[in-house]
């Protein structure tokens, strides 16, 4: 046998999530189904594609980490990476494919994890970055969000925070780092009339695991 570990991007917004669903007409596939079935057209094996987390429906990965198992025959690393990206939808990408020891897992092995919330500061939406962020109308106060941010570092019981209809289990989570950012968007020429700046909120945790949806309702809460 044969592990790797794949470093996969994609952008959610046609996907119920990452993990496989039971298929049904008229659902949106999954993202660990699309990638099973592209590894399957490449190696003509049958593996499971674990991921380190399972990311909500609409949500985006930079870098999800992700591992299987082929037992046919060995493949070099650059084949599986230039098989995936011809075979998968431009909506996900392979970054990197490694070979791995066969104890690595990708959940049970990864030491950290970031979650990013982009919020867009400005008179109106950016239309083609809506998709890839939330437009508030009102300024947002960065002082206030980070006071706020602050308290959640360290190691607490995460519940109030966790979605309804999550599994039972324990709700106790370490956050390592959690901030607020403005990045601004620049334009020639300068200002804007009304003194607004265009520019992203980012909502950053960095932590060693969440429950589901945790960090969807931290930054729900900082607005």
């Amino acid at each position: 046998m044969w592990k790797y570990a794949a470093l996969l991007s994609y952008t959610g917004t046609d996907y119920c999530g990452w993990q496989r669903q039971k298929e049904a007409s008229g659902t949106a596939p999954s993202v660990q189904g699309t990638v099973e079935a592209a590894l399957q057209q490449i190696t003509r094996e049958e593996s499971s594609v674990v991921g380190s987390g399972r990311t909500d429906s609409g949500v985006h990965a930079l870098g999800q980490v992700a591992h299987f198992v082929l037992k046919s025959r060995e493949w070099e690393p650059r084949i599986l990476l230039k098989g995936f990206n011809a075979v998968l939808p431009t909506s996900i990408r392979a970054l990197d494919i490694r070979p791995v020891p066969l104890d690595f897992h990708a959940q049970r092995s990864a030491e950290r994890k970031q979650y990013s919330y982009f919020f867009q500061q400005g008179p109106s939406a950016i239309p083609h970055l809506e998709p890839l962020s939330w437009w508030i109308q009102k300024r947002l106060n960065l002082e206030a969000m980070n006071r706020a941010l602050a308290d959640l570092v360290g190691e607490h019981d995460f519940k109030p925070f966790q979605s309804s209809g999550a599994r039972p289990g324990p709700t106790v989570r370490k956050v390592l780092e959690a901030e607020a950012s403005f990045e601004p968007i620049g334009f020639p020429g300068g200002g804007l009339a009304g003194g607004y700046q265009i520019g992203f909120v980012r909502i950053r945790i960095l932590g060693t695991g969440f429950l589901k949806q945790m960090v969807r309702g931290i930054a729900g809460t900082l607005l």
